[in-house]
């Protein structure tokens, strides 16, 4: 078997589907998507000499360009992580086959490396490599500088394919590499060092000066990580072949008994966040509010100066993405609550886990998304509009105490699993009229407070308002989620009912 026999059986798998059509239509618009912002890359890449002559008079653009291509990988591996498709996903109807484990893969490995996320950073560096590489370097740096470029797509490729495999044993591993290598980045940056940057500066000046080294380096590391892949996910093949034959556990109808206090929050917290790195689906919800987060905030960081806004549109643009900034990555996930686990919601009510540790945990989980989204974005916001800081804290704590009680309440009514393999992108699975209907309803609620509290009494006792609801909200937890976990005992049957789509 083939690269182009796999392909072959993916073209058929698709084709046959029930909902090729709109697969078809969602991947064609999205095709056009990555074109057109492909194609801006790729001119920016042109006529970057250009544009750092105009923004940065004085620098060399191959210098700037060597020191920040580091940080465009470690970019470039997240977005991986949360879009490209792992290398295993697609392993079960290979694996009884007579194939040898390494065939089977390396063909999957390359049936991973067939994305937009490959082509796309191969592209624009190729436009930057024939506007300010090649002009600046003798043809041995060029060609250095070129390989050097390509090895280090590769390096990002085979790193995604060995944090996903490692993730589905020891996510906990993961999350902690990231928070480290998080905190060496950010500390560098702010005491000055600029590690990543001299790193990368030095790397690929070296290759732009045709030294042997910086290619030695780029390859061994290559190498290393290629080699690391493989054997992860030969590792992790021989478990999915361990463990080929689905059960699927009957509800006992019960929810208590076992599952109590706060280790089993942490367990079913825990839980959600894998089911969210894990599946295509949830991974892509959730960059895409980061992407909506990323434009609200170019929204706020460029509307300081000029004309003061009327009140209320001053009250309703603060409030609004304060509200967004604060909570959006926790909203994506809320929208559903239950569902994400309809697939195996019966093996909940056989676990005997009882209803108010279920909320707990989605409410945990919810803490927590929106706690990291803010931690993200409040920084930028604070340090060029220092004006965001007070009402995006005050609406986080807003967030955190009133908005969750809403959610997790019409969450009981959902009785349709949430396919989590399916693509995000113009994709309604799940969705209902009361998923659209109360989620509109409870955010214009949510937001409709805070602003008549600015416009009719000020901005500094609206603020204090909220953010005392919010705290009450939070120390009421306890009573609110018992009182939902009620509510939940009493439609279980029913939603495990829908979700087994009887």
């Amino acid at each position: 078997m083939t690269l182009l026999d796999v392909l072959r059986h993916q073209w058929h798998q698709r084709t046959r589907s029930p909902t090729f059509g709109r697969s078809l239509i969602g991947g064609l618009l999205l095709l056009l998507a990555a074109a057109y912002f492909g194609s801006l890359f790729v001119a920016v890449g042109w006529f970057f000499p250009e544009i750092v002559a105009e923004v940065a008079p004085g620098q060399d653009p191959l210098r700037l360009l060597n020191e920040f291509l580091l940080y465009g990988a470690v970019g470039l591996v997240p977005m991986r992580f949360f879009l490209q498709r792992s290398a295993g996903s697609d392993v079960r109807p290979y694996l009884h086959l007579p194939l040898r484990r390494p065939q089977v893969v390396r063909i999957l490995q390359g049936l991973s490396s067939l994305s937009l996320l490959n082509l796309l950073p191969v592209v624009v560096l190729a436009s930057l490599w024939g506007s300010t590489v090649r002009p600046a370097t003798s043809a041995v740096g060029a060609a250095f500088w070129a390989i050097g470029a390509l090895l280090l797509v590769a390096t990002t490729q085979f790193l995604n394919g060995l944090l996903r495999a490692v993730w589905d044993r020891h996510a906990r591993r993961v999350l902690g590499a990231a928070g480290l290598l998080a905190v060496v980045v950010a500390g560098g940056s702010w005491t000055g060092g600029q590690l990543l940057q001299s790193a990368s500066a030095g790397l690929f000046g070296g290759l732009a000066a045709g030294r042997i080294l910086p290619m030695t380096l780029l390859f061994a590391g290559t190498a290393a990580l290629a080699v690391a892949a493989h054997r992860t996910l030969r590792g992790r093949l021989y478990s999915v072949l361990g463990n080929t034959e689905p059960s699927r556990t009957q509800s006992t109808g019960i929810f208590r008994g076992a599952g109590r206090g706060w280790g089993c929050v942490v367990s079913l917290a825990l839980l959600d966040l894998r089911l969210i790195l894990r599946n295509k689906r949830p991974r892509q919800m959730l960059l895409g509010a980061l992407l909506l987060e990323a434009v609200f905030l170019f929204q706020v960081v460029t509307t300081t100066g000029g004309e003061a806004p009327p009140p209320v549109l001053d009250a309703f643009i603060t409030v609004t993405f304060s509200i967004v900034l604060t909570g959006f990555l926790g909203f994506q996930y809320v929208g559903f609550v239950y569902a994400w686990h309809g697939a195996h919601f019966d093996g909940l009510l056989a676990r005997a886990v009882r209803p108010r540790t279920l909320v707990r945990s989605q409410y945990a989980t919810f803490c927590v998304l929106s706690v990291a989204g803010t931690a993200v974005v409040l920084p930028v916001a604070g340090g060029l509009r220092p004006s965001m800081i007070v009402p995006m804290g005050a609406l986080l704590i807003y967030n955190l105490g009133v908005v969750p009680s809403f959610f997790l309440g019409l969450g009981v009514w959902g009785r349709e699993a949430v396919a989590l393999d399916q693509s995000a992108f113009f994709n309604y699975q799940g969705n209902t009229t009361t998923t659209f209907a109360g989620g509109f309803v409870g955010m214009l609620v949510a937001m409709t407070l805070p602003v008549g509290l600015w416009v009719g009494l000020g901005r500094s006792v609206a603020l204090v308002t909220v953010l005392a609801l919010g705290a009450l909200g939070v120390a009421l937890s306890p009573v609110w989620t018992r009182e939902i976990g009620r509510l939940l005992c009493r439609q279980r049957h029913a939603m495990a009912s829908g979700f087994r789509d009887e």
